[in-house]
């Protein structure tokens, strides 16, 4: 499954980030992974992606996005970001887009952002399940 996007992400405050969820269910998506590819269209400055649990999401929320004790999947910042996360375990998972890390009042620019996310995993199908299928 492969979505492109393109947001607007405004600068250091509470609404200065983008939340795209996904689930995985790793017991029915064998070798799961999601390929990303993240790239700042209007500015130098960087943003952040960030990967965690959904359940945090609102923890992530209410400490200001910036000194969240919550522990990320995967964390990186730069102007291009393209990458591959592996998850370790089923979850629902938030997939952050954060223009909200800088202090530096340089970086306080509406960054234009074009995502591209690739789901891809493999499913297995036993045989018990094919004994009502007919060929034609």
């Amino acid at each position: 499954m492969r979505n492109i996007n393109e947001f607007n992400i405004p600068p250091g405050n509470p609404h200065g980030h983008e939340i795209l969820y996904f689930g995985v269910n790793l017991i029915l998506m064998l070798n799961y992974r999601l390929s990303f590819d993240v790239e700042v269209k209007n500015s130098n400055k960087e943003i952040q992606v960030l990967i965690f649990s959904r359940k945090d999401v609102p923890a992530w929320k209410e400490n200001n996005s910036r000194s969240s004790q919550i522990t990320p999947y995967y964390s990186r910042q730069g102007i291009r970001i393209n990458d591959v996360f592996r998850p370790t375990a089923s979850d629902a998972y938030a997939f952050v887009l954060n223009n909200q890390f800088s202090n530096n009042t340089h970086d306080n620019v509406i960054k234009t952002v074009q995502v591209t996310l690739i789901h891809n995993w493999q499913q297995e199908v036993k045989e018990s399940q094919l004994k009502d299928y007919k060929v034609q």
